[in-house]
């Protein structure tokens, strides 16, 4: 962990030259009435560009209430950074602070490593793997603390249909190390329409399975279902 921000801030110095992007989501749902419900879900992404190098930032916050009864609330933030080697291969480290309550977590700390090898780089398709290395640092709800390593296999691929309609689908596996039993699953499949050249309304679906969950969770899997306004430049 401190070697990734050794890292970072020797390179801030290169900022000035980057190319910086942003991309910002927000879905907000409300009933009030017979039926009291609200939810709000944001998702923040931003990535500073130079040379051959990517600083990136990621955070999402979910909070879901019916009836003044809190029924979701989740966070999570991370940096990372990539150095490219050449047009298809690169190599990164990361971290990511989580709180699920709902989950039994009361905060996770995850530290990433690996390669990325990029299969296609165009205009219209992207389409990349990541092989990792992940150490989870995890402190539960019950006061209980546990460490784990995992291995770590991400793919994606994005693809624009047009010049108003795109998919993007990823999926991440996460298998403990030392403990076969104890396995991970994250993935999301969403539909992008462009509203003009920076909006556009976006719905996806995550499902995140957990094969071993903290004590006292009932369910392994969680879903969510989103539709979201995006602005991306």
């Amino acid at each position: 962990m401190r070697l990734l921000f050794t890292i970072v801030f020797l390179c801030l110095s290169s900022l000035a030259q980057a190319q910086i992007t942003n991309e910002s989501e927000l879905g907000i749902a409300a009933a009030n009435g017979n039926t009291k419900t609200q939810t709000t879900n944001a998702k923040q992404l931003n990535d500073y560009k130079w040379e051959t190098n990517v600083i990136g930032f990621k955070a999402r916050y979910l909070n879901a209430k019916a009836a003044e009864n809190e029924t979701a609330r989740y966070f999570m933030s991370g940096l990372r950074y990539e150095k490219q080697v050449s047009n298809h291969l690169g190599f990164f480290g990361g971290e990511t602070f989580e709180k699920d309550k709902f989950a039994g977590i009361e905060q996770r700390l995850m530290t990433d490593a690996g390669g990325k090898y990029r299969f296609i780089e165009t205009d219209l398709t992207k389409f990349f793997a990541e092989l990792g290395y992940r150490y989870m640092d995890e402190r539960r709800l019950d006061d209980s603390v546990v460490f784990n390593s995992y291995g770590r296999l991400y793919t994606e691929w994005e693809n624009k249909w047009n010049t108003s309609f795109s998919t993007k689908y990823w999926l991440e596996f996460l298998p403990n190390i030392s403990d076969a039993t104890d396995w991970q699953l994250n993935t999301e499949l969403s539909l992008s329409a462009a509203l003009n050249s920076i909006f556009s309304m976006k719905a996806g679906v995550l499902v995140r399975y957990d094969h071993f969950p903290a004590p006292g969770i009932a369910y392994k899997t969680d879903t969510l279902f989103t539709t979201a306004l995006v602005a991306k430049f």
